[in-house]
């Protein structure tokens, strides 16, 4: 089961956009091929790895709307900005129900193994991410109304959020190969020695 962890741990990692000459070099749509991947081979019973699964795969389609950036063709951006854009926001909706459940699994995880730290770290780490992806995807709906004035404070609000967000991905990836380090198999002599502590305290 550890290694699900750990392959979700490089999926949202492969969530960064870095763009070169139009094409995102870390493809989210690979990123989800990862988690995927560690969602089939889990053997928790949980609703929320359910649900997960369920919308792994069409999320994975839909992100290839991220693969290219039309902003280097601007006639062709001209034309169905406003389409892209939505479709953006939607595939961003739903990555972060997926993050959510994939977290709210690895709470429940937390709970059986009966690590109390380990459950709050990573619930924290959900409500901060959940937090600052609200915030940006709220910015974004609001920058798609007409009446809105895309003045140079709004970009930089928008810019400043968004580099927030890439920090909010980091803290959950990391949170997933937090769980991937407690859940992994550990030497006998290391077993001993974490034995051996507690029985001191």
């Amino acid at each position: 089961m550890h290694s699900s962890f750990y392959l979700f741990f490089w999926g949202l990692l492969l969530q960064y956009n870095i763009v070169f000459r139009g094409f995102d070099i870390l493809p989210d749509f690979i990123g989800f091929i990862f988690i995927y991947k560690g969602l089939t081979t889990l053997t928790v019973d949980s609703k929320y790895f359910t649900v997960a699964r369920r919308i792994i795969l069409p999320l994975t389609g839909l992100s290839l709307v991220n693969f290219y950036n039309f902003q280097y063709q601007p006639d062709f951006l001209l034309t169905i900005t406003t389409a892209l854009d939505i479709f953006k926001i939607i595939v961003f909706s739903l990555t972060m129900y997926l993050v959510y459940n994939l977290f709210r699994g690895a709470i429940e995880v937390a709970e059986d193994l009966g690590d109390d730290y380990l459950e709050t770290t990573i619930r924290q780490r959900l409500y901060v991410y959940l937090g600052i992806a609200g915030i940006f995807l709220t910015i974004s709906v609001v920058s798609l109304f007409p009446f809105t004035n895309v003045s140079a404070t709004m970009q930089t609000l928008f810019v400043f959020t968004y580099l927030v967000y890439l920090f909010a991905l980091l803290i959950i990836a990391s949170g997933m190969y937090k769980m991937y380090k407690e859940l992994r198999p550990r030497p006998a002599n290391q077993v001993v020695k974490k034995t051996a502590v507690k029985r001191k305290r």
